[in-house]
C-alpha cells in the first residue's frame, strides 16, 4: 500500500508514519518542517522539504500515486492566525491541490486530521458530531472549510474520506503548544507562561491512541454516511490541573506565571467519543497520568 503524509514529520505524523510503515506500507512524507522536525522521521519513509501549498506538490502527487493519504500539514500557531488570518490561506489552498490530485489519481481515502475545536465556546459538553460550527479562530474556519471541500470531492466525484476530529493530542516528539512548554520549562527549573487564570479546560488525548484512530480509519466503509468522528477521552483538564501534574511528575514546584488571556481563546473543551466507540471501534487506552509520564520519560531521553 502506497501512502503519503503530509505534515509527517510533526510529533503525530511521525508516529502515524511509524505505524504505516509497521504495517508494511510504502510511504513518503510531505512536510516543510515549520514546526515538524526532520529526526522524527522514519528513515524508510521518502521525504520531500515542501509546502503543500506550492504548486511543485501536485508533481509529487502524480509521481507518488498515492492510494491513501494522511493530510495533517495545516497551520497550527493559532494566536499568530488570530491577527493575521491570511496565514491559513496556504492551508486552504494545499489541501485543495492535494484533493485534485487525489480526484485524478483515484485516491482510495483520504483521512484528514480536523481539530475539536469546531465546537467553539459551547456550553454543551461534551461536544457530539453533530454540535454546530462556532468559528471562534481562523484555525477553525480553514479546518471547517476542509471538511467541506472533502464532502464536496466525495459527492461529486466519489472521493472517500474520513474525519478525525482531535481532542489536544499529546506526547513524545510534540514541540509546539502550552503541554511541551510546560515539561520543557519545568524541566530546566523555570516556571512557564498560562494565558487568563488557569481555569481554562482541555480534552487530553495521548498520540499513541489518536493514531490507533488514524489506523482504523482505513478500515471504514467507503460508504460510510457520515465518516466524521470526534478523537477524545471526554475528560475535562484544567491548564492548572494539568501544570500541577507534570510538576508532580518532575518533583518541582508548581508555580506558572499568569498573563491576561489572548483573543480567539477557547475557554472549554471536551469532546464526545460516542460515536467513534460504536462505528470505528476506538476508545482511549491510556490515562491522562500515564500519558504525561511517558512524554516526561520521552523529552528526559532526547
Amino acid at each position: 500500500m502506497r501512502v503519503l503524509v503530509t505534515g509527517g514529520a510533526g510529533f503525530i505524523g511521525s508516529h502515524t508514519v511509524d505505524a504505516l510503515i509497521a504495517r508494511g506500507a510504502d510511504v513518503v512524507v510531505v512536510d516543510r518542517l515549520s514546526t515538524g522536525r526532520r529526526e522524527n522521521l522514519n528513515p524508510k519513509a521518502a521525504f520531500y522539504e515542501l509546502d503543500i501549498a506550492d504548486p511543485a506538490f501536485e508533481e509529487i502527487c502524480l509521481r507518488v500515486r498515492p492510494e491513501v493519504v494522511y493530510h495533517l500539514a495545516f497551520h497550527v500557531l493559532v494566536p499568530k492566525a488570530v491577527e493575521n488570518p491570511i496565514l491559513e490561506m496556504d492551508s486552504i489552498i494545499g489541501s485543495l491541490r492535494l484533493l485534485q490530485k487525489a480526484k485524478e489519481i483515484g485516491v482510495r481515502k483520504v483521512v484528514f486530521t480536523s481539530s475539536g475545536f469546531l465546537y467553539g465556546n459551547t456550553r454543551r459538553l461534551p461536544a457530539s458530531e453533530d454540535h454546530p460550527i462556532e468559528p471562534v479562530t481562523p484555525y477553525v474556519v480553514a479546518k471547517h472549510a476542509v471538511e467541506n471541500y472533502l464532502k464536496f470531492y466525495s459527492l461529486t466525484y466519489g472521493v472517500p474520506y474520513v474525519v478525525l476530529r482531535y481532542a489536544a493530542i499529546y506526547g513524545p516528539r510534540q514541540v509546539t503548544g502550552a503541554m511541551a512548554d510546560y515539561i520543557r520549562r519545568l524541566s530546566a527549573g523555570m516556571q512557564a507562561d498560562i494565558w487568563g487564570d488557569g481555569t481554562k479546560t482541555r480534552d487530553y488525548v495521548y498520540v499513541a491512541d489518536a493514531v490507533e484512530a488514524n489506523m482504523l480509519a482505513l478500515s471504514l466503509s467507503a460508504a460510510h454516511a457520515n465518516p466524521v468522528f470526534n478523537i477524545g477521552t471526554g475528560i475535562e483538564t484544567t491548564l492548572n490541573d494539568l501544570y500541577g501534574r507534570i510538576a508532580g511528575i518532575l518533583q518541582v514546584e508548581a508555580k506558572p506565571m499568569y498573563h491576561p488571556d489572548r483573543q480567539g481563546e477557547q475557554i472549554r473543551y471536551c469532546l464526545d467519543n460516542t460515536k467513534a466507540q460504536r462505528e470505528l471501534g476506538w476508545k482511549p487506552r491510556h490515562s491522562l497520568d500515564d500519558g504525561l509520564r511517558l512524554t516526561i520519560e520521552a523529552y528526559k531521553r532526547r
